[in-house]
């Protein structure tokens, strides 16, 4: 069969749907024009649709998937191996920088903010509220944005604003100055995590994913170790008075994490890729072999045009306020990990010794995702009991802090070292956009996950009032309480998705589940139409009963 065939003006032909049950309301031109050629007869019936309603790597795909080789087990796992190391080079940094960037006010809290700036305990706290409006205010914006424009450009020009609100806040002389630009810090960071993790999503199927965004999740926690570091390092040197200029210690902080940002945000500009399709380190045979092994789960790679339907599907679909409401409770919490060097000083160390102590946070979470990946990489329990798992050392640290007595400052600092960190966000944010199809429909139901978290993370700052000080008993109780809750709704979630699997896998017994079955379109395309099939086509996992949800 010819791949391509010449669009000549003609007559209007009548285009049907066979199988109802596989996609509903596409958009179909009623009145395509007539194809010059014979095409090769079948018993079903083709239809003519948009290009904005096929995944934007489908053309590129049906243009050059018979000109390639056949791809083998070893080829896959050569190729996996090859786009796993050449884009996660590039994405680790991007971790890096949030988890630096989420440490830099809680580092600056013990090197002289609060004389500065002139805050109180309370105001320092709402310094993470107007972060997180701001977050929630871009957030689904930024969602159409970055699906309108790519993932590169959204993510860079998000460094880059990231960078300059960074560089500015040694200016700042009043708490309501440091307020507008931790709002301003809010709205450019909100959509970074999401549009990085679809990303990785274009490049490996969904029993990949998991454990490589754990990894990918697991190079941030380094970033807090060498925030520690310098802070530490900046903490001595104000202290003896060698810091040039006789400039705080916490605004030199701020400086060099700006410095960094500005030299990540540059070869990412360069080198960071939309799709596979644009990947520079992969040969057409490769890129072609890429979208194949997406293309097998039905999961789709990219589509750039923004679909009201699928906004309306989401927010109508069960499974969408299940993981809205786990990552609500999971981040509730989020705020203690903030609070930690005011807790360890609180405990009667200095702010030099609180800066040590808060190396063993980043590397301790640092073994926890990398034992989370090994869960997902080496058995079968899957996304949902993964995460579920994940939860134990934060309910035991928890515990720590409401039992041991507060004369025993060793068994405090330990229960807030392993309470603090869990890859349950990034764990449930990538479940969230696996078990999720129809771009749109992706961007919009992650997008809403980060905005319940940001609700949560504007609420938890409340938990830490200065009347509890110094043991928070009361804040500690309903963080241990929301500790059972997350797990909990993982187990809910994974029971859902399951029972909704045993119905579609009787629908894939009855009809296949092999490209050769999918029903026939054509897709106008610039001056030519090419033959392609409903796999193609921008289908939410409602429409496409073929596609089996990932537990």
């Amino acid at each position: 069969m010819s791949l391509c065939q010449n669009n000549n003006a003609g007559s209007s032909a009548s285009n049907t749907v066979d199988d109802l049950d596989s996609y509903k309301d596409i958009d179909v031109i009623n009145s395509p024009p007539q194809l010059s050629g014979t095409l090769e007869k079948t018993d079903k019936s083709v239809q003519v649709v948009d290009e904005g309603a096929t995944d934007d790597t489908s053309v590129f795909y049906n243009k050059y998937k018979d000109t390639v080789g056949v791809l083998t087990p070893e080829i896959e796992k050569r190729l996996t191996k090859k786009n796993f190391w050449r884009l996660m080079v590039q994405t680790w940094w991007i971790a890096f920088l949030i988890h630096l960037d989420k440490s830099t006010l809680s580092s600056a809290s013990t090197m002289g903010i609060f004389k500065d700036v002139q805050m109180t305990k309370n105001q320092y706290n709402e310094l993470f509220i107007v972060f997180y409006a701001g977050y929630l205010v871009a957030l689904w914006p930024g969602a159409y944005l970055s699906q309108r424009i790519g993932h590169k450009y959204f993510i860079t020009g998000s460094l880059f604003l990231w960078a300059l609100l960074l560089g500015v806040h040694p200016a700042v002389k009043t708490g309501k100055q440091l307020m507008a630009l931790r709002f301003l810090l809010g709205l450019t960071e909100s959509q970074i995590v999401p549009s990085t993790a679809v990303l990785h999503q274009a490049f490996f199927d969904y029993k990949r994913s998991p454990w490589i965004q754990m990894l990918w999740w697991a190079s941030g926690s380094f970033a807090n170790v060498l925030l520690t570091m310098i802070a530490y390092k900046l903490i001595l040197d104000d202290k003896a008075g060698s810091l040039p200029g006789g400039i705080s210690s916490w605004k030199w902080l701020h400086w060099v994490c700006t410095i960094l940002t500005f030299i990540v945000f540059v070869p990412l500009l360069i080198w960071l890729p939309n799709s596979p399709v644009d990947a520079k380190w992969l040969t057409t045979e490769e890129k072609v072999h890429t979208i194949t092994m997406i293309r097998r789960t039905h999961a789709g790679v990219r589509n750039s045009t923004f679909r009201w339907k699928q906004v309306r599907e989401c927010f109508t679909d069960l499974k969408t306020w299940l993981f809205i409401a786990h990552m609500f409770f999971n981040e509730l919490p989020n705020n203690t990990s903030q609070q930690i060097p005011l807790l360890i000083v609180d405990y009667g160390f200095t702010p030099a010794q609180s800066a040590l102590f808060n190396i063993a946070k980043p590397i301790w979470g640092s073994m926890l995702v990398v034992a989370t990946a090994g869960l997902l990489f080496w058995t079968n329990l899957g996304m949902g009991y993964s995460c579920a798992i994940s939860y134990i050392p934060c309910f035991l640290g928890g515990i720590i802090e409401l039992a041991a007595p507060w004369n025993n400052k060793i068994a405090l600092v330990v229960g807030t070292q392993i309470s603090t960190f869990k890859p349950s966000y990034l764990l449930a944010l990538s479940w969230a956009g696996l078990a999720t199809t129809g771009y749109t429909k992706r961007m919009v139901t992650m997008s809403s996950c980060v905005v319940s978290a940001a609700v949560a993370n504007m609420i938890a700052p409340e938990f830490w009032k200065e009347k509890y000080r110094p043991r928070y008993r009361l804040p500690w109780a309903f963080m241990t309480a929301f500790w059972v809750i997350s797990p909990l709704l993982c187990v809910v979630i994974r029971l859902y998705l399951q029972r909704e699997n045993k119905r579609r896998q009787a629908v894939i017994e009855e009809k296949g589940d092999y490209e050769e079955d999918a029903e026939k379109v054509n897709v106008e395309t610039a001056g030519e139409v090419v033959q392609m099939n409903d796999w193609d086509l921008d289908l939410t996992d409602r429409e496409n009963k073929k596609f089996i949800y990932p537990l």
